[in-house]
Formats: C-alpha cells, sequence, structure tokens
C-alpha cells in the first residue's frame, strides 16, 4: 500500500468509518518494519490493540465478578416508613388543591376593577395633575443641575481660546528662529 493510501485510511479509522478488512490491512502494515517516519506515531496504537487481542480473560471472570456485585449493599426501607411518607405526600398534595380552589374561589386572583381605572372624573383628574407636578418638579430639579454643565462649556470655550493662542506661539516661534542662523551676505563687496 502506498502512504497516501495508509493516510487515507488512517483518516477513516479515526472518524469510526473504516471496515473491519481495512482495519486489518492498518494493522499489519504498522506490524511490519518500513514505516515512514510521519506515521510513527501511530504504529503504538495498533501495536496496543494486538497485544490486548492475544491475552484472554479467564474463565472464572464472569463468576468473580457476579460475585461482587451480589456483595453490594442493599436497603431496604421499613413498610411503616414508606407508608407514612406516602401518607403525608399524599395529605400535602390534597391540602395544597383544597386551599389554591378556595383562593380562586374567593376571587383573590382575579382583580374587582382593571388595574389604574378610576369612574370618578373629578378624583382621575386630582390623580393625573399630582403625577404631572411630580414629574414636572423632579424634571425642574434636573435642569437645575445642567446648569452646572453650562458653566463646564464656557470654561471648555476659554480653554479653546487658549489653545489657539498655543499654536500662535508655536508659529511665532518657528519665526524667532530665524534670528539663530547666520546673515548670508548676498553682495560681499557692498556696505550696509
Amino acid at each position: 500500500m502506498t502512504t497516501k493510501e495508509i493516510e487515507a485510511l488512517l483518516a477513516k479509522y479515526y472518524e469510526g468509518e473504516t471496515s473491519l478488512m481495512e482495519e486489518h490491512l492498518l494493522k499489519e502494515f504498522f506490524q511490519g518494519d518500513t514505516i515512514p517516519a510521519h506515521l510513527q506515531e501511530h504504529k503504538s496504537v495498533f501495536n496496543f490493540y494486538s497485544a490486548q487481542a492475544k491475552t484472554e480473560v479467564s474463565l472464572r471472570f464472569d463468576a468473580s465478578l457476579q460475585d461482587r456485585i451480589g456483595r453490594g449493599r442493599i436497603v431496604t426501607m421499613n413498610p411503616a416508613r414508606k407508608r407514612l411518607a406516602y401518607s403525608l405526600s399524599l395529605a400535602a398534595s390534597i391540602a395544597l388543591i383544597a386551599g389554591l380552589i378556595t383562593l380562586f374561589k374567593l376571587g383573590v386572583f382575579t382583580p374587582s376593577q382593571p388595574y389604574g381605572t378610576i369612574t370618578d372624573p373629578q378624583l382621575a383628574y386630582a390623580e393625573a395633575r399630582s403625577a404631572l407636578y411630580l414629574v414636572s418638579s423632579n424634571l425642574n430639579s434636573g435642569l437645575d443641575r445642567m446648569q452646572h454643565l453650562q458653566s463646564f462649556n464656557t470654561g471648555y470655550g476659554k480653554f479653546e481660546q487658549l489653545n489657539n493662542f498655543q499654536t500662535g506661539l508655536k508659529t511665532l516661534t518657528k519665526m524667532n528662529q530665524l534670528d539663530n542662523y547666520q546673515p548670508i551676505v548676498l553682495n560681499p563687496g557692498r556696505k550696509p
């Protein structure tokens, strides 16, 4: 078999899609001596399976396994306790159902009138007025705090003026550096 075929079979093997014949071919290949270096890591897997196939299970294995399972701890519940637990759970269920039925009949879960409706127009007007007054007072107190932001904006505007001044200073500094250069004499014979 070629290396490409073995690599394809290995991919199928690790995906669990190989047949018994293909697995047999892989085992035979990895038991040989001419295995490419990049496939050496797979050799130990197939050698392990070959070694495990040769081990035999003793005839006494099944009997010893059944014996160990049979020695497990068996816990039995007292029949009187079992009946008591059953009776108490049944009584609690009946009490819960009776309580829910009583609450439904009393109308606890159904409101007598829709929530938030007022039938008297004068009372509705007074309630709406008080709600709007509450919203207005809270809004005004929030607007008072916004005045601090206005003074912040004024200060920020002055900071922008300082920034413009700083830009102008940088330009003047560049112009001031012209004085540091040596004067260029254009007409050496002429006196200034």
